[in-house]
């Protein structure tokens, strides 16, 4: 049994993704899961653990060039895809925007989080 030591729950999205460093862009056709911790995206084409880059998730199915942008780093690729944990220097719009997409797709997974931030203090 594993221990789930998440800090934000996960929903799963089927958004198109593009990953930015200052000499790629890698557009992913769709996202696995996203939380307010980071994102895990799928596809064969990966970073190397440890590199920062901007993340792009772009909403045109939802709402006509709609997007929310962030940044992050790679904490882990392997074949479950890679996983980009967001900065915690986040500012408070693209919070709010990432609490409004996980809202849109699952208003569960937003009030959960709400009780994990106010049960740890």
């Amino acid at each position: 049994m594993t221990i789930e030591q998440r800090q934000h729950p996960r929903v799963p999205i089927a958004y198109r993704v593009k990953v930015v460093t200052p000499d790629r862009i890698i557009a992913f056709p769709k996202a696995i899961n996203i939380s307010l911790g980071g994102i895990l995206i799928g596809g064969s084409d990966r970073l190397p653990v440890g590199t920062s880059c901007g993340v792009a998730i772009l909403l045109e199915e939802a709402e006509s060039g709609r997007r929310v942008v962030t940044r992050g780093t790679v904490v882990r690729s392997d074949a479950s895809g890679m996983a980009i944990q967001f900065s915690r220097e986040l500012e408070a719009s693209g919070l709010e925007a990432l609490r409004t997409l996980i809202r849109s797709v699952s208003p569960e997974a937003d009030r959960a989080d709400e009780a994990q931030q106010q049960a740890a203090g």
